[in-house]
């Protein structure tokens, strides 16, 4: 896929992903965590306060108070598969994803530990969406880390 879209132009990747931003598709249920209590404690306490002494910002910070992402460009994180978020936390931890610099999400990835991606990837999968669920628009509030692809 990766040597797929080296061949796009960043305008017509933007104007993909705008056409599906639009689309107002139901949400799958969410799964079974699978996790035991203090994996499930580890994993809400990073997406909801971070670990600010290891500079990692709540995930809510960016993706919004209900983690149904921020426009213009913040994607929402829940109901996702766990194996699609530990994978994409994954890529962005060895620099196999990359987004605009500052990469703040490399940044984000490579401070949190194997452990704390795969918790946080199977408790993001486990929380529903209620129904309507709209992205926060853009904030004016200054983000935790420098962002590349905050705005376009």
């Amino acid at each position: 896929m990766n040597q797929f879209l080296l061949t796009m132009s960043d305008d017509y990747l933007h104007e993909i992903a705008d056409y599906f931003a639009a689309l107002d598709l139901p949400y799958p249920p969410a799964a079974s965590s699978g996790l035991d209590a203090a994996q499930q404690g580890l994993a809400q306490s990073l997406a909801l306060h971070g670990a600010p002494e290891r500079k990692i910002p709540a995930c809510v910070t960016c993706h919004g108070s209900q983690l149904a992402g921020r426009l213009p460009a913040t994607p929402g994180l829940l109901s996702l598969p766990a194996f699609y978020l530990s994978g994409q936390l994954g890529a962005w931890r060895t620099n196999t994803r990359k987004a605009k610099a500052p990469d703040c999400m490399a940044d984000i990835a490579k401070r949190l530990e194997p452990e704390e991606i795969d918790a946080l990837a199977h408790w993001l999968s486990s929380q529903s969406l209620p129904a309507g669920t709209q992205p926060e628009r853009a904030s004016t509030q200054l983000l935790p880390l420098a962002c590349g692809s905050a705005g376009r």
